[in-house]
């Protein structure tokens, strides 16, 4: 029974996610996503039953939610395969953490079960940070993003970071796990103490209800303090051609390249004078350098090097750059100028692990096998820092932070570029690859949160979607359609400077449910020692 409820939970949860059946997912599902888990996880007598639980869970709902990493190339078998094997032992660890938490709260003495669902969503929210930290970090797949949906309880995010709506989103589950559980406890029950049980048991769902109301009631008076004070216009250029693909190189620029030209003509037949132009993750497959020839000969029905010079406005790109020590490569984002010279590049710290950044690359013995098993023939290198790039306007500049790829799904990599000036986001990414709409849309749900952390806006640069503009309430204000060719001119609000709380602090919130989480167990067993001795 425990094994067919945590099954049940694990097909909820990628439904509550952003899927090829509900683009955007539906939270309301994810309200109730881990109900079935919860309760089979009260119903486990042994620590080893609560592993193989969480191996199940892990498995199964990670390769559901994320089933289009295997169209990750070559070396899909990594992507895929690693991420479910990853989350099989990384779950099963999990729960047996929440077993014990749950456990030695019953022990205790002076135990309540009002506290199962809060220490259920401090574990929860601890477990969600912990995976998305570190050189495996990935944040996908959180309960916080269904409960995201709603966005005037998303807006706590300015607080708290993603890990406080991790916590509604556990909460919510846990309590109503809890009010079943407890509903089903001792069916037979005088009439005395009929009433006071049942309101008992109803007590943990009205405090979750309270709690989410009070979260919406917040964050819908903090969005009437978010507003713009200027604005920018910007030509978003989705390609929509996999330049991985071998011999498309040239085939990708020429298209944006076209793109590009036609849609800048447009815009001056309607008056409206563009800032600069954004084009994808990697749309420059060679290091850009402005006295390298290739680019003055390369694409050859227009030279990459003619057309900056047709433009007439800067152009914020993805390419390759050299590092410091001149034989490894950063995935940059780099701005140039129509005389071709570099305004100003970005290395991509945030690494995808076993794909961009492989430990102990430098042994020959590593990349032989790579090489002729995987077929990965290179890696990136991490650049140096979160470097702003300073772009020119007609009335001053702007300094824009430029996170590549999913580093837009870390609240930490866009906070620091925030703090080097960043007025303005803008990410690059090529999610072509996947081939799903899903894929594109898990990352723009993720990515939106950013806004709402940092009071800024977003502008997403991708080659196959979602190209779009989020502006600093979480709003989508402007979207290219998935999977299209397409350019559109768009206009992107500008906020004044804010300091969030989330600024102030960064993730601590995430930090103190790992570290309650340690702490709390420990302490609940030394205190059920000294009683059992006194």
């Amino acid at each position: 029974m425990t094994y067919c409820l945590t099954l049940f939970s694990a097909v909820l949860l990628p439904l509550a996610l952003p899927n090829e059946v509900f683009t955007g997912g539906v939270p309301l599902i994810g309200l109730g996503a881990l109900v079935p888990l919860f309760l089979a996880l009260s119903r486990t007598t042994t620590v080893r039953h609560a592993v193989g639980l969480g191996a199940v869970f892990g498995a199964v709902s990670t390769a559901l939610a994320n089933y289009w990493l295997a169209f990750f190339g070559e070396f899909s078998v990594w992507t895929i395969g690693g991420t479910v094997l990853g989350y099989t032992g990384y779950n099963a660890m999990l729960f047996a953490f929440l077993y014990h938490g749950i456990h030695c709260l019953e022990r205790n003495p002076l135990h309540r079960a009002s506290l199962h669902p809060v220490a259920i969503a401090v574990i929860w929210t601890g477990y969600e940070y912990l995976k998305s930290v570190g050189f495996l970090a990935y944040p996908w797949g959180l309960i916080a993003y269904p409960i995201a949906g709603w966005n005037s309880v998303a807006q706590i995010a300015e607080l708290t970071g993603v890990w406080g709506l991790s916590f509604l989103g556990a909460f919510a589950n846990a309590a109503i796990a809890e009010a079943i559980f407890r509903g089903f406890q001792h069916p037979a029950v005088s009439e005395d103490t009929r009433g006071t049980r049942r309101t008992a048991v109803f007590r943990a769902p009205l405090a979750a209800a309270l709690v989410l109301f009070l979260a919406a009631g917040w964050g819908t008076l903090a969005m009437r303090r978010v507003h713009p004070d200027r604005s920018l216009t910007v030509t978003l250029v989705q390609q929509n051609v996999d330049s991985w693909h071998p011999g498309r190189f040239a085939d990708a620029l020429m298209t944006a390249q076209r793109l590009t030209l036609d849609e800048l003509e447009n815009a001056r037949r309607e008056g409206r004078q563009v800032d600069f132009v954004v084009w994808s993750e990697t749309a420059l497959r060679r290091p850009y350098r402005r006295e390298d020839g290739f680019y003055a000969v390369e694409p050859a029905p227009l030279p990459f090097a003619r057309f900056l010079r047709r433009i007439r406005v800067p152009l914020v790109t993805g390419a390759p750059m050299r590092a410091a020590n001149g034989s490894d490569a950063h995935n940059s984002a780099l701005a140039i100028m129509p005389d071709g010279s570099v305004l100003g590049s970005y290395g991509k710290q945030q690494l995808v692990p076993f794909a961009e950044s492989i430990p102990f690359w430098e042994s020959p013995v590593v990349q032989r096998f790579f090489k002729d098993v995987i077929g990965l023939y290179g890696t990136w290198v991490p650049g140096d820092g979160s470097t702003v790039i300073e772009i020119p306007l007609d009335d001053g500049t702007i300094a824009i932070g430029t996170p590549i790829c999913f580093e837009d799904a870390f609240g930490w990599v866009l906070r620091e570029m925030q703090r080097n000036g960043a007025e303005l986001y803008v990410n690059l990414t090529n999610n072509s690859w996947s081939r799903q709409r899903s894929a594109q849309t898990q990352h723009l749900v993720a990515a939106r949160l950013r806004t709402i952390e940092l009071r800024q806006t977003l502008v997403r640069g991708t080659n196959s979607g979602v190209s779009a503009v989020v502006d600093a309430r979480g709003v989508v204000r402007e979207s290219i359609p998935m999977f299209e060719s397409r350019a559109d001119t768009v206009e992107v609000p500008l906020y004044p400077p804010r300091r969030t709380m989330y600024a102030a602090v960064g993730d601590g919130f995430g930090r103190l449910a790992v570290l309650v989480s340690l702490l709390a167990p420990a302490l609940v067993l030394i205190q059920h020692k000294k009683n059992r001795r006194v």
